[in-house]
């Protein structure tokens, strides 16, 4: 190795930076707005080769042919990694979900396919994923905005099949579950490489490229121990310092081959084995393929996701919009308290409305009570539609507004109910008298199904504040829906200041926000003056009864994970798709399995009144004195 060029192993350095700039095939894009730019990752692949070529040129007269050899595997290689970067960018780009697949992924799935039977068997784990690998092209239609009925005909089929013939009606843990894996496919289909390799073309060029690595590694191993061969016998050139500088490189390159190599590796197993998007293509296949379906990537799926851990976060973002008001007033209070200081902080760099969403979100779990509820109201087969309910004809004032106005109505409405009823089972529960055993019993009933509203009233009335304030592009709002949020919180009524312009006092001198809210609640039963004023003025008179309470309590419930489908049945799907990356939303499961049911925008439109455009319609206005509301009231009064 001549002293002169002690570095020549940095020729190899430029073609790495393409093989790591490819990325591993887990990760291809970090978010949705990836995939619609790449067109400008290629034209930084036709820079960076451009690059990369210069480099080679620039040392092809300094260096041994079995290292531009290797540099030359290697320049290979990247840009076969780097080229499947951008291939998987482009298929899941609106405009890639929109075109057709290819005609191996076609072949391989009807294959898969023509094992399937509509008789009636068990429900193991292999088979809900097996249905789920089935329905992958029409949620990848759904996903791409097409309607039901511009799919073609066998996958409209597979993707309306009714999920409840195999199944005992009702279950409600078995369907989320095949969404959730539905979801997973598609985000493997949206963020990794999985369809790349999916296909034959990608399978070759994924051969080449490991191929490519190796051959490129074996050659520079060989070189390397030439050239120690080769120092033993000219000590004097290699004692220099230029030697000790070519062994830093020598490991640093060593460090690059293995690292490269290992990633490789393991993101082919981690895509063609544990990626359920592939197996069609090894089961399509006879032979070695499937004995490595059933003895290889099915055992080892089963280990690394069994069926009782969850596909997705399994979480809902809570956000309260009385204790975020509270919240300010109390910091308002401490002139230099932590919650002040960073606010000011972010304040300084813009980021104030920011800070605020942090602050004050939370995230709760998705129960299995709240799963059974959401599907009992989308219906349990495609041929149904969302029953609706009967509320008070006061709620038609409150639906008449634009959605934003009416979430925050009913979401402040939702916590002076819900105070209202805390606070009765308090008294009652302080104040209550030895009673025989039976009506003990009857009254912890009683108070445990309150509780279970109540939890499920906060909720869901939290989750849909959340996706207003942290993400309406998910919700049928206007644009300016922050503008909207942000003068609600600034407006007298939020500050607690009644209309004479003073401020309630005791709402002033509450030590914690605990007690500013409790207070703030009871002021606002009375003097509220928000939005939806008309719905208030009509129903508060249900606050002067603990009958009328309960039977609001219970009717909130049902109006509420109503609100949620109508708002998932507007909802755009490649807002769905966007929220994939972050861990999944729960209106994102409401919207696809309104779709396995034909309802929503993608065939039956729902609304929230009964007009002449919609197929159904959620809420049935009639007088406080329905028959409905009746059976919510004797039901309340039985219980109590």
């Amino acid at each position: 190795m001549p002293s002169e060029t002690p570095h020549q192993l940095m020729v190899l350095w430029a073609p790495f930076l393409l093989i790591h700039l490819g990325g591993q095939d887990t990760v291809t894009a970090f978010s949705l707005e990836d995939n619609e730019l790449w067109l400008r990752h290629l034209l930084m692949l036709l820079g960076q080769a451009c690059l990369v070529v210069y480099v080679l040129w620039k040392w092809v007269t300094l260096s041994y042919y079995q290292l531009l050899i290797s540099a030359a595997l290697l320049f290979v290689d990247g840009i076969i990694k780097y080229g499947e970067r951008i291939w998987a960018l482009k298929l899941g780009s609106q405009e890639g979900l929109r075109s057709s697949t290819s005609t191996e992924a076609k072949k391989a799935s009807l294959q898969f396919g023509l094992g399937f039977s509509t008789e009636r068997k068990e429900q193991t784990y292999q088979e809900i994923v097996r249905y789920a690998l089935l329905r992958e092209r029409g949620v990848r239609d759904i996903f791409a905005g097409r309607k039901l009925f511009d799919m073609d005909d066998l996958t409209r089929e597979y993707f309306l099949y009714q999920y409840d013939r195999e199944v005992p009606r009702g279950d409600a843990q078995l369907n989320f579950k095949r969404a959730e894996i539905e979801l997973s496919i598609m985000y493997d289909s949206l963020y990794t490489k999985s369809r790349v390799i999916q296909t034959r073309s990608g399978a070759i060029l994924r051969c080449v490229s490991f191929a490519s690595i190796v051959v490129a590694f074996v050659l520079y191993v060989k070189m390397m121990v030439s050239s120690s061969a080769y120092a033993e016998q000219t000590t004097s050139v290699y004692n220099s310092v230029d030697y000790r500088r070519s062994r830093v490189d020598a490991a640093i390159t060593y460090i690059l081959f293995i690292g490269a190599v290992c990633l490789e590796a393991c993101s082919f197993f981690v895509v063609m084995i544990m990626s359920p998007l592939e197996w069609p293509l090894l089961e399509a296949r006879a032979g070695w393929c499937r004995v490595l379906l059933t003895r290889v990537a099915w055992p080892m799926f089963m280990r690394i996701q069994p069926e009782t851990k969850p596909w997705w976060s399994n979480s809902m973002g809570q956000y309260n919009f009385l204790s975020s008001c509270c919240n300010k007033s109390r910091s308002t209070d401490r002139r230099w308290s932590n919650t002040v200081i960073m606010s000011k902080m972010a304040g300084v760099f813009g980021a104030s409305e920011l800070w605020n969403k942090i602050s004050n979100t939370k995230h709760a779990h998705v129960t299995r009570e709240m799963k059974e509820l959401i599907h009992e109201t989308i219906g349990h087969d495609r041929g149904w539609l969302p029953e609706h309910i009967c509320v008070p004809s006061a709620y038609r004032s409150l639906l008449v507004l634009p959605f934003e106005k009416a979430l925050l109505s009913l979401h402040i409405w939702t916590d002076v109910v819900m105070h209202k009823v805390a606070k009765s089972m308090m008294v009652s529960s302080s104040g209550r008298l030895p009673i025989d055993m039976a009506a003990q019993e009857q009254d912890q009933e009683a108070a445990q199904r309150r509780r279970r509203l109540m939890d499920n009233c906060k909720r869901l009335s939290e989750y849909m504040l959340y996706l207003l304030l942290a993400q309406p592009a998910m919700l049928p709002v206007s644009r300016n829906v922050q503008d909207f949020m942000v003068a609600a919180a600034a407006s007298d009524w939020s500050r607690g200041v009644s209309s004479s312009g003073s401020k309630v006092q005791d709402f002033m001198v509450a030590a914690d926000v605990a007690s500013r809210k409790e207070y703030f609640l009871e002021w606002l039963a009375s003097e509220y003056k928000g939005p939806g004023l008309d719905f208030w003025e009509e129903q508060r008179v249900v606050l002067a009864n603990q009958q009328g309470i309960n039977a609001e309590l219970a009717r909130l419930e049902k109006v509420w994970v109503r609100m949620l489908v109508y708002a998932a049945g507007k909802s755009r799907p490649e807002e769905h798709a966007r929220w994939l990356s972050t861990g999944g939303e729960l209106i994102t499961f409401v919207w696809l399995l309104m779709a396995h049911r034909r309802t929503g925008d993608v065939e039956r439109s729902i609304s929230l009144m009964k007009d002449d455009f919609s197929a159904g319609h959620l809420f049935e206005l009639t007088t406080a004195s329905i028959p409905y509301c009746r059976q919510i009231e004797m039901e309340e009064s039985d219980t109590t």
